[in-house]
């Protein structure tokens, strides 16, 4: 597990940069009817799917069959989408009438940040490779 660290700082920095940007934002947050805690629910989702995916694909990438690596990429991506639209159906279902469509896409919009990260330190181990 330690081999790993070192690829996931920067997965963790943006994490921690995320927390504390809602945490010392969060009146602000609340000024423009964001919800801080389902943002940074989304920030723990992402941030842990984001850490299982590239696990998978540097241990995809060692083996010697291509196919492999393509499957891994197609069912990380399916899995985070999954659980995004789960998570989202149980904050309707939770929330109620008291649902913040703004802190949602908050949380989406985060989803694209986790993406490019995870493949642009996949691509900086593979080319070291």
């Amino acid at each position: 597990m330690f081999k790993y660290s070192k690829p996931t700082y920067p997965i963790g920095i943006l994490f921690i940069l995320v927390n504390a940007g809602i945490e010392f934002g969060q009146k602000q947050l609340l000024a423009y009817k964001f919800v801080p805690s389902v943002i940074a629910y989304a920030n723990v989702l992402l941030f842990i799917v984001t850490l299982i995916g590239l696990f998978a694909l540097i241990n995809a990438s060692k083996n010697p069959n291509p196919n492999v690596l393509v499957r891994t990429v197609m069912i990380a991506m399916g899995l985070r989408l999954l659980g995004i639209a789960v998570a989202v159906l149980l904050y309707v279902k939770l929330a109620g009438a008291a649902i913040s469509p703004r802190s949602v896409y908050a949380g989406f919009a985060l989803y694209p940040l986790y993406t490019w990260l995870e493949i642009k330190l996949f691509l900086k181990l593979n080319v070291k490779k």
